[in-house]
């Protein structure tokens, strides 16, 4: 089995070249089934079907599945697309009726369950902000338990309570959400640097750039999103890798669009 690990979701996709492309620009994989063991969150399995993958799992409680599609599923993946050859057994399909979680959060636990290295979630921004919220919010749940990137369109959303380096072409756009109050945060390598500074929660740090091919971000305690963004067709080259504790970062104001 693979370590690496792809969760499709019920989200809604704006554009699935714009997301292979994304997709390809943040992780340097192609979103294909070569590469990734991939899961599908109950209704995400329709956005296999749209970006031409096939489900070596589908967990949830299915409420969000045609249920015709689902017998036809356990019966012959093919159906989920024509162009997949030689698909001569059904998805793994696991039921959970817990409503006490998502159905990303079954789909990341069963990642989990069978050892993920690295979790790429897509699909997982679009439709409802009550769902794309929980989406986002699941990145602290895996936390440590694996390298974890929610990935869409236009961005690549990453939890941290550690301090970070980050690859990235001169140029390009680096966001900071505290989800906490931070202490001691800085910036080396962006355009608007940060020195030991104390941020409170809600505090904007969006729109920074990367003035160097290489920034690092430090803080002494707290928990961000680092959100890596582009507009959809720039190309993009990205990589993410953890720092030592004691480095150093800079965040920023306001976008101006």
């Amino acid at each position: 089995m693979k370590e690496r690990f792809l969760i499709i979701t019920n989200g809604k996709i704006q554009s699935p070249t714009a997301l292979q492309s994304s997709f390809r620009k943040f992780t340097n994989f192609n979103l294909d089934n070569k590469s990734f063991t991939i899961i599908c969150a109950d209704g995400g399995i329709h956005n296999a079907t749209q970006l031409s993958l096939q489900a070596d799992y589908l967990i949830g409680d299915f409420d969000s599945i045609d249920e015709k599609l689902l017998k036809e599923i356990k019966k012959d993946r093919s159906v989920l697309n024509a162009e997949i050859k030689d698909c001569e057994q059904s998805p793994e399909i696991i039921y959970d009726s817990d409503q006490s979680k998502t159905d990303t959060r079954l789909a990341i636990e069963l990642a989990l369950k069978l050892a993920a290295e690295d979790i790429y979630i897509i699909t997982a921004t679009g439709g409802r902000m009550d769902h794309c919220l929980s989406n986002i919010l699941e990145l602290k749940f895996i936390n440590d338990k694996a390298s974890v990137s929610l990935i869409d369109e236009y961005s690549e959303i990453k939890y941290s309570t550690k301090s970070l380096e980050l690859r990235g072409k001169i140029g390009e756009t680096l966001s900071i959400i505290p989800l906490s109050d931070i202490k001691e945060l800085s910036y080396e390598g962006l355009k608007y640097p940060l020195d030991k500074a104390d941020i409170r929660a809600g505090t904007s740090l969006i729109c920074n750039k990367f003035s160097e091919n290489q920034a690092r971000i430090s803080f002494k305690s707290g928990e961000i999103l680092i959100i890596r963004a582009h507009d959809a067709g720039e190309n993009v080259e990205i990589g993410v890798r953890e720092a030592g504790e004691n480095a150093e970062i800079g965040v920023r104001e306001q976008c101006n669009d």
